[in-house]
């Protein structure tokens, strides 16, 4: 399939993790996430777009496996899929969590491999690119992503609502994400409530459940 991230940008973020792993471990410190808190509440307002029993998710830069945790210690029940990009990550995964799913996997080229009820990504789409539209890419990662769930998706970014904007870090007008989100269902949930210069867009299915025409 024809990618809208350009190699050279991939090959960008993969060189970014890789020298951080060089300089942390396979570690949380490099994944550049912010705290552990802060990492806390953005899985929090992700799992509030879970609306079925055991449901099948699907967690896209997963990174070291930390939404997986989280379920497991908020006791919700759900059979697990984790895909990243960088190998060092997938691999400990695999080790730590035998009872989920990873793998090494670049959506862009080669697509998501079934449906889920949910697909969460979580400081996934951060990285300004220079050689793609960081615009497009999200929306064709929200088209996408779309396409293959049943119950909704939940995708977390940067705002422009900023005070300071780093020149590594692409920022996304709310405002924007809404109206491209809207274009793909009529059922959305923009969040911008839990840290102030992040916000949250969730895309839900009409016959999921809480909706009513």
């Amino acid at each position: 399939m024809s990618s809208v991230l350009s190699q050279k940008d991939l090959a960008y973020v993969l060189k970014r993790y890789k020298n951080r792993i060089n300089q942390f471990g396979i570690s949380f410190d490099s994944m550049k996430s912010g705290s552990i808190e802060k990492q806390i509440i953005r899985h929090k307002i992700h799992a509030s777009s879970i609306k079925s029993i055991n449901p099948e998710i699907l967690d896209i830069g997963c990174g070291l496996g930390q939404f997986y945790i989280y379920l497991q210690e908020q006791n919700i029940s759900c059979i697990y899929t984790g895909y990243d990009i960088v190998e060092e990550y997938i691999n400990k995964c695999k080790l730590d969590y035998p009872d989920a799913n990873f793998y090494e996997r670049n959506i862009f080229e080669k697509g998501i491999d079934k449906a889920y009820d949910n697909i969460i990504l979580s400081q996934v789409l951060n990285n300004k690119y220079s050689h793609s539209d960081n615009m497009q890419v999200m929306i064709e990662t929200m088209k996408m992503a779309y396409e293959h769930t049943r119950i909704g998706v939940s995708i977390d970014m940067m705002s422009t609502y900023v005070d300071f904007k780093s020149e590594e870090l692409y920022y996304y007008s709310p405002e924007e994400i809404f109206k491209e989100a809207k274009k793909i269902t009529n059922r959305v949930l923009i969040r911008h409530d839990y840290r102030p210069f992040e916000f949250c867009i969730q895309l839900f299915h009409k016959d999921a459940e809480g909706y009513v025409e």
